[in-house]
């Protein structure tokens, strides 16, 4: 006889409280056959598969482009925030400076990035020749323009004119060119002073980290002893007979997210804006489709207000610093698999040797080059992107429907484990993020199960978003 469970009444929003017994929906079934198989489309690194191809050839002859993807922009606003860090820097430790342009040189990729780090070296060192050695390096396909208005920067300085014609391949590294006769930059006072700044907030910030992290080991400790001590500490409850519907729900949401930002790639943007709406509307009706009240399906991935709303955003406060805690684990894993590569590699350049090759590490991530490269709101875009729409329904299909899924018949680690693995795997900073995404996700997965509510780990991953876009919008 199946056991009957109660959840106490709506509050006056219609938004849930917490249930007070595991969530059970009336005929558990196995996910349907096409879940995995969907997902595991998912993961595979498109972005590397369309790096192979400069273009796609139809039957009748014509030529379909294939976009190459290369991300210049972001390139340029991890340049940027280390060319800060320099300049600040070159006053105090010129030879400390001098390492700095070495590095930085092993880490240019493409045209741009040389270009600018071209005119870094000559903001610097104007009388070194590091320069005129650096824009030796562009490759044949760089355009003839920027390669034409850089070198007259570095050999006699530009006027207005040319400074534009600089800021629209380049952005903020225009400001670094000399002016005429090769006389000091227009910008050069406030630019070392705000490098200042730059630097100095950035000591303020992995201080503040650190402290950050430290406080929430002290509490993921009392935690987890009382969690030992109590064994109901935690609100959420796992129900061996949770439906299969949760992981269609997150294959759904997986594959039309990124079934669109494919299609995007060939149709344009637009494919792509749509597709995340789609990516939440049908896995949000599917529980329905399928015979699962809505009522039942929100309660089961944590849609509800648990001790209280309000006491819940507290808790996502809170619970970050526990968040920050396990991510410096993964962080500390992506380092030494960084690390490792580069002396498997041969890369001298992170091993302390000199030279080799690019060093090892997680690429950048593209919203970095659009806050770079856009204005006020295309910026503020990013923001809600990151700060709003991601911490919303990552959360919701992640840690509500994938965890759920897991905990019918795992633990809670191995479920926070897979959970965190194939959160940080869709994430586009690479291979090497994995383990600091993962850790990330770990930490949301301990909300979760802390809370049930949903509502902690999304004002988490709030914060952790918002923090990171807040930061760059102000460093760049």
């Amino acid at each position: 006889m199946e056991e009957s469970h109660e959840f106490p009444p709506e509050d006056g929003a219609g938004f849930p409280a917490s249930p007070v017994s595991p969530p059970s929906l009336p005929v558990p079934r196995r996910a349907a056959w096409w879940a995995w198989p969907v997902i595991a489309l998912c993961l595979v690194p498109y972005d590397l598969v369309l790096e192979r191809f400069d273009s796609g050839v139809l039957g009748s002859g014509d030529t379909v482009p294939v976009p190459v993807v290369v991300d210049e922009s972001a390139d340029l606003a991890l340049l940027k925030v280390q060319a800060q860090i320099v300049i600040a820097s070159a006053r105090l430790d010129p030879a400390a400076a001098d390492k700095a342009i070495d590095d930085l040189a092993t880490l240019a990729k493409g045209d741009r990035a040389l270009a600018a780090l071209a005119l870094l070296e000559c903001f610097i060192q104007p009388d070194s020749g590091r320069a005129a050695e650096t824009l030796r390096e562009l490759s044949d396909e760089a355009p003839e323009d920027l390669e034409d208005l850089t070198r007259e920067a570095v050999e006699a300085g530009v006027g207005e004119v040319g400074r534009e014609g600089l800021r629209e391949h380049l952005g903020w590294f225009a400001d670094l060119a000399r002016g005429p006769g090769l006389a000091a930059p227009p910008l050069e006072t406030s630019i070392r002073t705000r490098s200042v700044l730059v630097l100095g907030m950035i000591g303020l910030l992995l201080t503040g980290v650190g402290l950050a992290i430290l406080g929430g080991m002290v509490l993921l400790i009392l935690h987890f002893r009382r969690v030992q001590d109590h064994p109901g500490a935690n609100a959420f409850i796992a129900s061996p007979s949770v439906d299969g519907v949760f992981l269609e729900v997150f294959a759904l949401y997986l594959g039309i997210m990124t079934g669109s930002a494919l299609a995007a790639a060939w149709l344009g943007g637009g494919i792509g804006i749509a597709g995340y709406g789609l990516a939440v509307i049908v896995p949000l009706l599917w529980p329905c489709l399928r015979g699962v009240s809505w009522r039942d399906f929100r309660l089961a991935v944590g849609l509800h207000r648990g001790r209280g709303f309000w006491r819940e955003i507290g808790a996502g406060c809170v619970g970050y610093l526990g968040v920050l805690a396990i991510a410096s684990i993964g962080i500390a894993l992506t380092l030494m698999l960084s690390f490792a590569a580069d002396l498997i590699q041969g890369n001298g350049a992170s091993a302390g040797e000199g030279g080799g090759g690019t060093p090892a590490g997680p690429e950048v991530h593209p919203v970095v080059g659009w806050i770079y490269e856009g204005g006020f709101w295309v910026r503020m875009a990013c923001f809600a992107l990151a700060a709003g729409f991601a911490p919303v329904f990552e959360e919701l299909f992640f840690r509500g429907a994938l965890q759920r899924h897991f905990r019918g018949s795992l633990r809670f680690l191995p479920s926070a484990l897979f959970t965190g693995l194939i959160f940080a795997a869709l994430h586009p900073q690479g291979f090497f993020a994995i383990p600091a995404l993962a850790g990330i996700g770990i930490g949301f997965s301990l909300l979760r199960e802390w809370r049930d509510s949903l509502i902690a780990p999304m004002t988490a991953h709030a914060i952790n978003n918002g923090c990171l876009v807040g930061m760059l919008w102000w460093m760049l």
